[in-house]
C-alpha cells in the first residue's frame, strides 16, 4: 500500500491496475496519465492495460494500525473485465483486516450490484459511485440497491455541473466533491467547460493562486447544503486548477471534511453519529461492535 495526497483517504491499495474510459469524467484521468507515463517501468510495465499485481494482494495484512484505504485508485474494482476470482481474493483480505476501512469507488454500479448479490460484503467496506453530471445520477439509485452494511458514498469529482437539485441522498452516508485538476485547464476553452477555478489575472500559466469561479461556487454550496439538510457527511476536496492544490479547498471561509466514519484516539472506528463500529478491545462478555451494522445516513 502507498501513502497518498488524496485528502479523503490515507492509503491506496492497487491489487490490479488499468481501466477503460466510460464517461466524461475519464477524459483527463490522472491514473491513466500516470500509468502511461511510466509504461515499461517496474511500476507500470503494461502502462494502463489491465494488469493483476499479485505482489500487492497481501499488503494490508502487514498493516497493524487502523487506516482509511482507497481500493484500486489506479483501476476500478468492478471493471467488467475483472474476473470474480480477483475480486474474491481482495474481499478475503478486506474481511481479514477489520481494523482497516476500505473505500471502493466505481463508475460501473450494475457490476457492483450483481457482485454484491453473489457475495457478502464485510462491515469495513464502503461502496461508492462517481457522479460528475446529472446524466449519471442513476448510478446513485444502483448504489442504493447494492447489498452491504458499510457506508455508501458519492464522489462528485470532477464536478462538471450543478447536481444538488436532482440528487436524492436517501441511504447515502457521504458526498465527496471537487473540481477537476490538470495542466489541460490552462486552456481557457476547456476551463470554461470543465473547470471550477481560473488562474490569477495576467498569469495564465500559474500553478498557484487560482481563484474559484463565481459562477461555479454555487455548485459546491448546493451540494453542501443538501448534505447538511439530509445529515450526510460532506467532503469538499478541492477547487482544482493546474494542480489539485492550485485553488485550495476552502468553501465559504472554512474546510469541509466530514467522514461517515472516523478514527478515535483509542483506535476505534465510530460512525457519523459517534457510535463505535469497530474496537480492538470489546468489553468482556459483549460482542465486538464491528459485528453490529451501522445505521445509514
Amino acid at each position: 500500500m502507498n501513502n497518498t495526497n488524496i485528502r479523503w483517504t490515507q492509503l491506496t491499495w492497487n491489487p490490479w491496475s488499468g481501466c477503460q474510459r466510460i464517461s466524461p469524467a475519464c477524459r483527463y484521468c490522472y491514473a491513466e496519465t500516470r500509468a502511461e507515463k511510466f509504461r515499461g517501468t517496474p511500476a507500470f510495465s503494461n502502462g494502463f492495460d489491465l494488469t493483476y499485481r499479485l505482489h500487492k494482494l497481501r499488503e494490508p495484512l502487514k498493516r497493524k494500525e487502523p487506516a482509511l484505504v482507497f481500493v484500486n485508485s489506479m483501476s476500478d474494482y468492478f471493471d467488467e473485465r475483472v474476473p470474480d476470482e480477483w475480486r474474491d481474493r481482495v474481499l478475503e483480505v478486506m474481511r481479514d483486516t477489520p481494523h482497516l476501512q476500505y473505500q471502493i469507488l466505481t463508475k460501473r454500479p450494475q457490476v457492483m450490484v450483481d457482485y454484491c448479490e453473489r457475495r457478502e460484503m464485510p462491515e469495513n467496506v464502503w461502496l461508492g459511485v462517481s457522479v460528475e453530471l446529472p446524466l449519471y445520477l442513476s448510478r446513485v439509485d444502483l448504489l442504493r440497491e447494492a447489498r452491504g452494511p458499510g457506508p455508501k458514498f458519492i464522489s462528485a469529482e470532477p464536478l462538471l455541473a450543478d447536481l444538488a437539485s436532482a440528487l436524492d441522498l436517501s441511504g447515502i452516508s457521504q458526498v465527496i466533491a471537487g473540481g477537476e485538476s490538470g495542466l489541460h485547464l490552462r486552456d481557457s476553452a476547456l476551463r470554461a467547460r470543465r473547470g471550477m477555478s481560473d488562474p490569477p489575472p495576467g498569469k495564465p500559466n500559474a500553478v498557484k493562486g487560482w481563484i474559484p469561479r463565481p459562477d461555479r461556487i454555487p455548485w459546491a454550496q448546493h451540494l453542501r447544503d443538501a448534505c447538511l439538510k439530509a445529515d450526510v457527511a460532506f467532503f469538499w476536496k478541492q477547487w482544482g486548477g493546474a494542480t489539485t492544490q492550485s485553488a485550495g479547498y476552502i468553501l465559504d471561509g472554512r474546510e469541509w471534511s466530514s467522514q461517515p466514519r472516523t478514527l478515535g484516539e483509542d483506535g476505534s472506528w465510530r460512525d457519523f453519529a459517534g457510535r463505535v463500529i469497530y474496537s480492538r478491545r470489546a468489553p468482556s462478555g459483549e460482542p465486538n461492535p464491528s459485528a453490529i451494522p451501522a445505521p445509514s445516513h
